[in-house]
Order: structure tokens, then C-alpha cells, then sequence
């Protein structure tokens, strides 16, 4: 068992006759992804590698698509996600980075009115080792297991894996939830999902200053919604306040969402809190 996609996940890739299409879909593949269908206006009949290309999302559905990702120009990307929350895929990733603030509240709140997962924006993807991959990751880093990792960062999510991965430590599902403000699915949620996980024996969390996710997470292990072992680093000690740090949604202001902050309030919630990123390879 896994979360968010397994063996049954049927993929939909949008703007799959791109060149990022085209490279997303050879990745995903390599990851086991059972990749059903490739949607780009006009297109349709046309094939990549075999799989099949259609004009709309429902199209792709009615073929069997389950989920989406996108790969489509900035200019496109409000009608693409919005056509793939009504037509029911769930989950949907946005890799895409610098999306307008308003854009990501519009589907955002998109996503939630029609009860569907929406990763990202600027999310990297997640993977279930051995069974399935929704984004842009090297699936060879990763291993079957049963830690859960949700990370803010796609780039240390891969880092801190391939780690894991080193030591004998495999991985029930993997997810970035992207660095921006405002994401569908976060931290606090996806953890949520790990705890529902049979799979997932404990829970390794990337995250970083600015926002309140880390602190939403240290609620809901101290009100006894999170029982499994966590695990966190947060990065950023060294950031000024008031400055972004990495991405978009990486922003503290004085002690408020700062690191050292964070790592407080994760530690009194009871979540063990590395010293080091690389601590990870001994939970």
C-alpha cells in the first residue's frame, strides 16, 4: 500500500507533445508509471511513444486517466489545471514555479470545491517507489520501504532519499509539496496521509522558514492526530529575516517562522528534529 499514487494510478499527461511532455513522460515510466493518455488541443490521434494523445481531459479520462500532471506554457496553465479539477483527476501536479500569487488561490480553492488533490505548484511530484511516479524525479534514487517523506524542497527531497536509499532505508511514498506561499496539498496534510498509510511505519519531514506549516503539523502530533514517529529538519537557520530564502514561500519574519523557531516547537511536540539533513540516514 502507498498514498497518493500506487500500481492503479492511470496517468494523464497534459502538454505530453512538449519537449518537457515528452522528457516528464520517459521519467515517469522509468518509475513505473502507467501512463494512459496525453492531452494537447488539437492533437488529437497523434501518439508519443505509443501513448495515445486526445484534445480534452475528459477525453483522456473517458480513455482511463485517473491523475494529471502538467507540463504547458505559464500562458495556458489556469486553463489546463482548471479543465483537470472538473474533470475529476485526483491528484493533479503543477511542477510549474512562479505562478502569480491570485492564480494559485484560484486553484487552490478549485481544487478543494471539487474534493481533489491538488500538488504544487511548484512541486517536483511524488512517488511511490516500485509502483508509481507523478513528476520529474529520479526514480533510481528511490526505494520500496516504509518511510514516508514529505519535503518542501523538491531538489532535498531527492537528496535526502537517494540518502536513505544508501543506507538501506526505503520509502513508502515521497511527495514535495512545493516551495511556494500557497500550495494545495501541504505538510500538515500529506502527513495526515502517511499516518492513514498500512505502508508507513514513520514520517521524515523536510521543511523550511516561512509559513505555518511545520507548526500546524506540531498540532496535530500534540493533539494525538499523528502517532507514528516523525522526524524533521528545517533549513534556513542562516536566513535573514524579512529576505526570501529559496523559494517563494520561504520567508520569516524576525523569530516568526524562522528555523530555529520551528525546530522549537516541532521538538516540544514530540517530533525527534535533526541537527543535520544527513542525520536522516540513521532514523
Amino acid at each position: 500500500m502507498a498514498f497518493l499514487v500506487d500500481e492503479d494510478t492511470r496517468v494523464v499527461v497534459q502538454g505530453l507533445t512538449g519537449t518537457g511532455g515528452r522528457m516528464g513522460a520517459a521519467m515517469m515510466q522509468a518509475g513505473n508509471a502507467n501512463i494512459v493518455a496525453g492531452v494537447t488541443p488539437g492533437r488529437h490521434g497523434q501518439n508519443v511513444d505509443g501513448i495515445p494523445v486526445f484534445d480534452t481531459v475528459l477525453e483522456a479520462r473517458e480513455a482511463g486517466g485517473t491523475a494529471s500532471i502538467l507540463f504547458v506554457p505559464a500562458g495556458l496553465l489556469r486553463d489546463a489545471a482548471l479543465e483537470a479539477i472538473a474533470a475529476g483527476m485526483d491528484p493533479i501536479v503543477l511542477m510549474v514555479d512562479g505562478v502569480p500569487l491570485d492564480l494559485s488561490l484560484e486553484l487552490v480553492a478549485a481544487a478543494r470545491a471539487a474534493g481533489v488533490t491538488l500538488i504544487g505548484p511548484n512541486s517536483p511530484g511524488v512517488i511511490s517507489p516500485g509502483r508509481s511516479l507523478l513528476g520529474a524525479l529520479r526514480a533510481d534514487f528511490y526505494a520500496e520501504g516504509d518511510v514516508a517523506v514529505v519535503s518542501r524542497s523538491g531538489g532535498m527531497m531527492t537528496t535526502i532519499c537517494y540518502q536513505l536509499t544508501q543506507a538501506g532505508r526505503g520509502q513508502s511514498t515521497c511527495v514535495g509539496v512545493g516551495g511556494d506561499a500557497v500550495i494545495g496539498l501541504d505538510v500538515p496534510a500529506a502527513v495526515r496521509l502517511a499516518q492513514a498509510d498500512e505502508q508507513t511505519a514513520s514520517v521524515l519531514v523536510f521543511g523550511e522558514v516561512g509559513t505555518s506549516q511545520e507548526e500546524r503539523l506540531a498540532d496535530l502530533v500534540r493533539a494525538g492526530e499523528i502517532t507514528k514517529p516523525v522526524y524533521a529538519y528545517v533549513a534556513g537557520a542562516s536566513a535573514p529575516a524579512g529576505r526570501r530564502y529559496s523559494h517563494a514561500g520561504a520567508s520569516a519574519e524576525g523569530e516568526e517562522g524562522g528555523a530555529q523557531a520551528k525546530r522549537r516547537v516541532l521538538a516540544e511536540a514530540g517530533i525527534t528534529v535533526l541537527d543535520r539533513y544527513v542525520d536522516a540516514r540513521a532514523i
